[in-house]
């Protein structure tokens, strides 16, 4: 099933900018992945130190890993959204089937819900309070 509104010249277009954000997303993935090396060789030595910049250096750490979660995610959805364009359903809901607006592919290329959908994704996936 494809998105009747998408023409190819757009679908293409849209391939070239993930792949542009999949580069881009690859390279800050490795970037923290080289800061957390020099951090982990570097050893924290807090016996000298005092307790602030332990608090700022475990800060940074927890910091690092959840833009790092975050990455990987979007990396996930940008791998998919590829892949749909290689389907033929790119622009298709990956939950409802519906077809997903143009305006938001463009604003978020890596969409493979609609935006009603997304929320409803998200909802789902987040743990109780």
């Amino acid at each position: 099933m494809a998105n009747g509104a998408l023409d190819q010249e757009f679908v293409e277009s849209q391939k070239q900018r993930l792949i542009d954000l999949r580069d881009e997303l690859t390279r800050l993935r490795d970037g923290l992945e080289e800061d957390e090396v020099e951090l982990e060789g570097g050893g924290d030595d807090f016996s000298e130190t005092d307790s602030g910049d332990m608090s700022q250096s475990i800060f940074d750490r927890e910091l690092d890993a959840s833009v790092g979660e975050g990455i990987e995610r979007r990396l996930g959805e940008v791998d998919r959204a590829l892949q749909k364009i290689e389907e033929g359903s790119y622009g298709v809901c990956e939950d409802t089937g519906e077809e997903i607006p143009r305006g938001r592919l463009e604003a978020v290329p890596e969409a493979i819900r609609t935006v009603e959908a997304q929320q409803s994704f998200e909802r789902e996936r987040r743990p109780p309070t």
